[in-house]
């Protein structure tokens, strides 16, 4: 008899521009990523990147009730160090959550090594870890890998390829992205492609620019570019123990913040962006655009409701211009009052309206759903609030990656 064979099923990747600069461009930073052993595969999984000088840095982590040793410790940092930091130190394979007090050691034990290298204080490192959740760090590993990081800093694009590849975990392609602007560069990476939901999703995302800023100043600022990229994306309305979003500026090109915040927010937004189209089997991205609630909260509650339901997706993945699912799904939010005025445009083609469908061509509307980039516009007669959330679609591979994929 024979043996039962397991489908694989083709992922489409997207086409990958060359960014503009790598992380390890960015004036004063230096990039590394090696492979230590933490991942089965002998994929790289450390990384480390270290500044010159204290550098202003801010932070956005997860919500989630079980935050994880790494994210515990880089809270306790930034709070200790005013937002001054010298290194970030990263490892893939293993999250280090739900690890009680032996995972606070051990993550603490990864900023004191990387410390002692550098010539700074311990609480001048932040850390991060990304992977299966509930198990011990191999630390043998991890100080191995740690120590031929910092060996092997490079400040040549390839540095920040090989950081970008040492933080990546189920990730089908490596997400990067570069911009200038007079005067100043940005550039940053992330890794994510399941658990995600917005407030924060299991990512972690680094964005360094080389403008100069005050840690206040990054504080004030990262919550209006998160709200535009790593807070406005949605995957599988599972947020994460992991998630975080440190921005980093080096001073070193005398540009002020003010003039590099548009720049940093389109770098980070392309970063959610690819995120949510790699989604662990996603074929496209859907930009949800939520105008005319009652109020921006109300607009946003309109978006999670649509981007959380499995018929949308799944209708997004087949190209299929399947109205009454977004249209239903408005009726569900919690924050809508009364529909009618609702009007639903999917690819620039109005489909709903005056509470009915309204003629389209289906064959060229699903022709035009076969992008990458997909539009989707809800407008309500309620008010003035609005807001925007980039979503996967929900394909076969989704469930054969998250099948196989262990906590």
């Amino acid at each position: 008899m024979n043996e039962p064979t397991t489908v694989r099923i083709t992922h489409p990747l997207p086409t990958l521009a060359e960014p503009v600069f790598t992380l390890s461009e960015i004036g004063g930073l230096r990039a590394a990523g090696v492979a230590a052993g933490i991942k089965a595969s002998g994929r790289p999984d450390v990384a480390v990147l270290v500044a010159g000088a204290p550098i202003a840095c801010a932070g956005v982590f997860t919500q989630n009730l079980f935050p994880a040793a790494p994210v515990q410790v880089s809270r306790q940092h930034l709070a200790s160090n005013g937002g001054l930091v010298r290194a970030l130190v990263v490892n893939s394979g293993n999250a280090n959550a739900c690890t009680g007090d032996l995972g606070l050691a051990d993550a603490r034990e990864m900023c004191d090594r990387v410390a002692r290298a550098v010539g700074c204080r311990p609480d001048e490192v932040l850390v991060c870890s990304t992977g299966v959740i509930g198990h011990a760090m191999p630390m043998d590993h991890v100080r191995a890998g740690i120590d031929a990081a910092l060996a092997a800093l490079g400040s040549d694009r390839d540095a920040g390829r090989r950081f970008l590849r040492g933080i990546m975990t189920t990730d089908a392609f490596p997400k990067e992205a570069g911009a200038e602007g007079p005067g100043v560069r940005v550039a940053g990476v992330c890794k994510g492609a399941g658990m995600i939901h917005p407030n924060m999703a299991t990512m972690l995302a680094f964005v360094a620019t080389d403008a100069v800023a005050t840690p206040d100043e990054l504080r004030a600022a990262m919550p209006r570019i998160a709200a535009q990229s790593f807070n406005a994306v949605h995957v599988d309305t599972h947020p994460s123990t992991n998630d975080t979003f440190l921005l980093f500026a080096t001073g070193t090109s005398g540009t002020p913040l003010a003039a590099a915040e548009e720049h940093v927010t389109r770098v980070a937004h392309r970063l959610a962006w690819l995120i949510a189209r790699d989604g662990e089997g996603a074929t496209k991205v859907t930009t949800l655009r939520v105008r005319g609630a009652r109020s921006a909260e109300s607009a946003r509650d309109v978006a999670d409701t649509i981007a959380a339901s499995a018929l949308v997706r799944t209708a997004l993945f087949g190209n299929d211009p399947n109205w009454g699912r977004f249209v239903s799904q408005v009726g569900n939010a919690k924050s809508v009052r009364s529909v009618a005025g609702l009007r639903c445009v999917l690819q620039g083609v109005t489909v709903f309206a005056d509470g009915a469908p309204t003629p389209f061509d289906r064959a060229a509307l699903s022709a035009a759903m076969r992008a990458e980039d997909v539009a989707l516009d809800v407008f309500l007669a309620e008010g003035d609030g609005e807001a925007t959330l980039m979503t996967s679609d929900l394909g076969y591979r989704y469930v054969e990656v998250n099948a196989e994929y262990t906590t």
